[in-house]
């Protein structure tokens, strides 16, 4: 009898061990987000969005692209744009891109809107040794289309400042292009 009992305990705890396995839990998905902006050889500060014609009530995303520059290590820009047409959805949800290098510390993001006109400001900090160059997405403004109508999201030219870490405009700054964006909503 004893046999037996030890018989059966050894056949459950290898059916235990080998036919009971733990269903593997996958983490809910986050949805990435999306940083991607056409290839190009123009030296340029363009706004850009993945479409042009959104409805009534859609949400969408307007990213700040810097194309082809070299040895930014701070900006400032300043865009317009008609909030009774568009509205950015929280001043919050102006999301940092790839162009600076995000898991740093010694950078610093400031953002300010106002009724039809946002300003950011990015940099490293002073003596950080850290710099950007290329093309990239720097921000991502999450937007609302509010009604119907076409509207324009324009850079004031007069309020863009990109800076190399010795406090100069980057070089070849005054031929750097400005590109807006219009977007029609139905």
């Amino acid at each position: 009898m004893m046999k037996q009992i030890i018989t059966l305990l050894a056949v459950i705890g290898m059916i235990l061990i080998t036919g009971c396995k733990k269903d593997s839990v996958s983490p809910p998905s986050v949805a990435e987000e999306d940083y991607s902006f056409p290839a190009s050889a123009k030296f340029a500060v363009t706004l850009y969005s993945n479409q042009t014609n959104y409805k009534v009530g859609d949400n969408f995303d307007v990213k700040i692209v810097f194309y082809n520059l070299q040895d930014v290590f701070g900006a400032a820009v300043e865009f317009l744009f008609d909030s009774s047409f568009i509205q950015i959805t929280d001043s919050s949800k102006i999301l940092l891109g790839p162009y600076f290098k995000t898991g740093d510390s010694t950078l610093s993001l400031r953002n300010v809107e106002q009724s039809g006109r946002a300003s950011i400001a990015i940099s490293y900090i002073k003596g950080s040794g850290l710099t950007s160059s290329g093309s990239g997405v720097v921000v991502k403004l999450r937007c609302k289309a509010r009604k119907n109508g076409s509207t324009t999201f324009s850079i004031n030219g007069n309020k863009l400042e990109i800076r190399k870490s010795d406090g100069s405009y980057i070089n070849n700054f005054s031929g750097l292009l400005k590109e807006n964006f219009t977007v029609s909503i139905q």
